[in-house]
């Protein structure tokens, strides 16, 4: 098979992608990964082909700051734009190709396949397949009756389709198809799908009737060694207290740097700053800051990992078995933080909007002081889990049937 992995937005986004390129290639399968032209590198050294599509989020968001997200004319404009070049571009790219498989901001890639005739596949996050269990990404608010959950579904759906609805059929328009009644039913329902995370966390919904199986969280083989001065530095003491921004360079950096600099000295704890593209400016001596770094590498040499609770750290940390406090800033976030708290693998702490030295040193201090047994039984299970062959087996069987 040839198989267009199409992604836009970060590396938590594209980092999946990559891993079940892995999984295709193994498996004698020819794999594109489809994404933003500043994660190029790192994709082929991977030995993966790439091809530019959409634009780099971590990027956007560093630029414009939150602004940008509060600015409903700016998204709607960005996603209009997006969504005209994203069309042309990702079907040069699918071309010839046997199946495509699509995140949630790869908006076209449905499209592009009904164009082409070809299998599309959705990888979905648990949050974005809707239930009466939980509440949509774009409103999370935990603990509601199903009632109001399913009412919070359908206003979410409704945002969703006011913002997209009109420019997809826009971009429809551009590959000659009619355009389609709901932004939301033909991404997250339209279309086959699978959740690429484990359903220890958030059991099926029963009314999903095998809708969205779970293949398992996808982690990246990455050979590549810590840095030789990181792994130094770690050597040197105890297990620090790791943090990290992820892709949210748009958050609130400057204040947690100080926030930070207090749970160092009120801990007496080191602290490595993870800080991806976030400018920290000047860090005090009882901070240690690194850009990025493997997580499957580091994580197991860290005394808790803190972080913004994104799919593919929060998949780390669990595989890795170590404590963990999570800050949510926005959508899924929120999500893993309530579930992690729930199934007794992470304390309840406060969004990163709201966090001061004292919450986030007590957050610690109850992470490291949870039972080992869930989270050791946690990691074991991830270990043991195969989420790129699931997906494989899956898209066999679909490019079969198309035969």
């Amino acid at each position: 098979m040839r198989v267009v992995l199409a992604t836009v937005g970060t590396r938590g986004d594209v980092q999946p992608m990559l891993a079940l390129a892995q999984a295709l290639t193994r498996r004698g399968h020819h794999a594109i990964v489809a994404c933003p032209d500043s994660f190029a590198p790192w994709v082929r050294s991977f030995g993966v082909e790439h091809r530019a599509l959409g634009e780099d989020l971590q990027a956007l968001m560093a630029e414009k700051g939150a602004s940008f997200e509060r600015s409903l004319a700016s998204m709607k404009s960005y996603f209009r734009e997006q969504l005209l070049q994203q069309a042309p571009a990702l079907l040069d790219i699918t071309r010839g190709a046997d199946a495509i498989v699509g995140t949630a901001m790869a908006w076209m890639a449905p499209s592009v396949a009904e164009k082409l005739g070809i299998p599309a596949l959705e990888l979905l996050p648990t949050s974005c397949a809707p239930s009466r269990l939980h509440p949509p990404p774009l409103m999370p608010f935990y603990g509601l009756p199903q009632w109001l959950n399913a009412l919070l579904w359908w206003t979410s759906d409704h945002i969703q389709n006011g913002l997209m609805g009109a420019p997809v059929n826009e971009a429809r328009a551009t590959l000659a198809l009619p355009p389609i009644a709901s932004f939301t039913s033909h991404l997250f329902v339209d279309v086959p799908a699978v959740i690429a995370a484990d359903d220890t966390l958030l059991p099926p919904d029963p009314a999903w009737n095998g809708r969205y199986p779970y293949a398992g969280f996808l982690f990246l083989d990455d050979p590549a060694p810590l840095d030789p001065a990181l792994d130094a530095w770690l050597a040197k003491g105890e297990p620090p207290i790791h943090v990290g921004f992820g892709s949210m360079a748009g958050g609130h950096p400057e204040r947690v740097v100080a926030v930070l600099h207090d749970v160092a000295r009120a801990t007496g704890r080191r602290v490595l700053v993870a800080a991806g593209s976030a400018k920290l400016g000047a860090l005090p001596e009882e901070l240690h800051v690194v850009r990025d770094a493997p997580h499957a590498k580091l994580f197991p040499r860290v005394a808790v990992a803190v972080h913004h609770g994104g799919s593919g750290t929060t998949a780390a940390a669990l595989r890795a078995g170590v404590p963990q406090v999570v800050l949510p800033m926005m959508l899924d976030q929120f999500h893993h933080a309530h579930h992690l708290a729930r199934a007794g693998l992470a304390p309840k702490a406060p969004s990163m909007a709201k966090v001061t030295a004292k919450t986030l040193v007590r957050a610690i201090e109850e992470a490291l002081a949870l039972p080992d047994a869930p989270r050791r039984a946690m990691s074991e299970r991830l270990r043991a889990s195969d989420a790129g062959n699931v997906i494989v087996d899956r898209l066999e069987q679909m490019t079969r049937a198309r035969a």
